[in-house]
């Protein structure tokens, strides 16, 4: 992903000078990058995060299945064309021989329109609408999980970074002795392991200090994951958040968290699938129509008519030998004979009308068709038994429907629990932070007070050391105090549904 395509998508991200940096806090206190805010971070996320542009196709999916279902009231249409072959040979039917035949040719073509109804088709746009309806709450519930991965990530990465600003004020705590026990070595007033446990203090702070930046840089890296996008170099984590004391009630939280919850919307949403496929498994139980209307064209061409031909020349070689009988009976009877010639197969001109009748009577290949009469069929049919499979598939729709609601009960007990947790660990991390926050004020007045007996030669560099330690220790247990009581919120607002700030 381009700086440029992130700066699009992530709002006011301006794309800056390049700077080197010591540390990763002086990047967030020196202001020197583009600035990215917990809301651009989502927004980021919900535009460019892969996983959840698949999530979204789904939508797609059951919107054409919603289509498809109301489409499907209206009726079939097919049309289709076969071409055919018949060699030429004897035909026969069991012991019967019907002569020599010649070869065919055929086409045809076919148009057929089929409706059909059934108890299945007419719930069948409301199974796809309570699908839809589910597929369109897992969408948000996926959103509102990955919104909450960005904040939580969000935050992991500014508490690194004051974890990094720390260690920056730890560092030059250390060398601020380093630079006092080495002016009292010059002066005489110094020892050397004064010094020496100085410079051990200061290799450690400042070897503290390298993972700390590696660490923040790292969580950045885990941040942009989450976003869909790779973050611009110095890029600052610019919002700014509060301590503020919880004063919601168990129950307020409760029930904005059964209204709100986007994972309990699902299981409800699910829940409302499920009932519409036990109806559509009762609907087995009905009647079905179908009604059918076709259009049919044909062609059956010889390809050579001499057999035809001949065929006809012998029916009428019978009919002239008839003929010539009857005249004789006339004759012998003191009639007139009748004219026989138009059966007279020696005569060249009864030859050639017969194959001119032939030819004429043998339609063309392959677009000569001849139309059949329409056709037109209705069925109803009315299942009996089928091996007690719809009553397996009823039962079977029954128990996902009784799963369904019990996840829903589940769900909402399991919420009630979390959200009531979730409360009282935002209520101790608050009254937590307030303690450490004194913690290190004390700290820091007891490093001062080390400081300035060592300055004055009352104590030794030890009692600073182990001062700056402690404070050290009191100031990251105030970053992580205030930073669980920031992600507790988070997990909150999650689970609530909606921002509490």
């Amino acid at each position: 992903m381009s700086i440029s395509f992130f700066a699009r998508a992530a709002g006011p991200l301006v794309l800056s000078a390049a700077m080197a940096l010591p540390a990763a806090a002086q990047q967030r206190a020196d202001s020197t990058g583009p600035g990215l805010t917990m809301e651009q971070a989502v927004a980021a996320a919900r535009e460019n995060n892969p996983d959840m542009a698949a999530t979204r196709n789904d939508a797609v999916t059951s919107r054409a299945a919603v289509r498809a279902a109301r489409a499907d009231f209206l009726p079939s249409a097919d049309v289709s064309a076969g071409f055919g072959y018949t060699a030429p040979g004897v035909q026969r039917f069991g012991s019967e021989v019907f002569g020599e035949r010649p070869e065919y040719y055929s086409s045809n073509w076919n148009l057929g329109l089929n409706y059909q109804m059934s108890g299945a088709k007419l719930l069948q746009p409301r199974i796809a609408r309570a699908q839809e309806t589910a597929t369109t709450a897992r969408i948000a519930g996926y959103e509102a999980d990955l919104v909450m991965q960005v904040r939580q990530q969000y935050l992991t990465a500014l508490q690194t970074s004051e974890v990094a600003t720390q260690a920056q004020r730890e560092v030059e705590r250390t060398r601020e002795h380093e630079r006092l026990a080495q002016a009292r070595l010059e002066v005489g007033t110094g020892t050397p392991l004064d010094l020496r446990r100085a410079q051990v203090e200061r290799g450690r702070a400042e070897a503290n200090l390298v993972q700390q930046q590696n660490a923040y840089e790292t969580e950045l890296l885990r941040l942009g994951l989450l976003m869909g996008v790779q973050l611009p170099d110095g890029a600052r984590l610019s919002s700014a958040f509060e301590l503020f004391e919880p004063r919601w009630t168990a129950q307020e939280l409760v029930g904005m968290a059964l209204e709100n919850n986007p994972g309990l919307l699902t299981a409800r949403a699910n829940t409302g699938a499920a009932n519409t496929q036990v109806r559509a498994a009762r609907s087995a139980y009905l009647p079905s129509l179908n009604f059918q209307v076709g259009l049919v064209g044909s062609v059956y061409s010889a390809g050579n008519i001499d057999p035809l031909v001949q065929q006809q020349l012998g029916g009428l070689q019978g009919a002239f030998a008839s003929c010539n009988e009857n005249n004789a009976l006339r004759v012998a009877a003191g009639l007139s004979p009748v004219s026989c010639a138009q059966f007279n197969t020696e005569d060249p001109v009864v030859r050639a009308a017969v194959r001119r009748q032939v030819e004429e009577g043998n339609p063309s290949f392959p677009f000569g068709y001849e139309r059949q009469p329409l056709q037109a069929s209705m069925s109803i049919s009315l299942p009996l038994f089928d091996g007690l499979n719809r009553e397996r598939r009823v039962t079977e729709a029954r128990v996902a429907e009784s799963d369904a609601r019990l996840a829903v009960t589940a769900q909402e007990q399991r919420l009630t629990a979390d959200v009531r947790a979730g409360l009282l660990t935002m209520q101790t991390a608050y009254r937590a932070a307030a303690l450490q926050r004194e913690v290190a004020a004390n700290a820091a007045e007891e490093l001062r007070m080390a400081r300035e007996r060592f300055r004055l030669g009352a104590t030794a560099s030890l009692e600073v050391t182990d001062a700056q330690t402690r404070l050290a220790e009191a100031e990251r247990a105030v970053i992580d105090a205030v930073y669980t009581y920031h992600k507790s919120l988070a997990a909150l607002e999650a689970l609530v549904g909606r921002t509490l700030r």
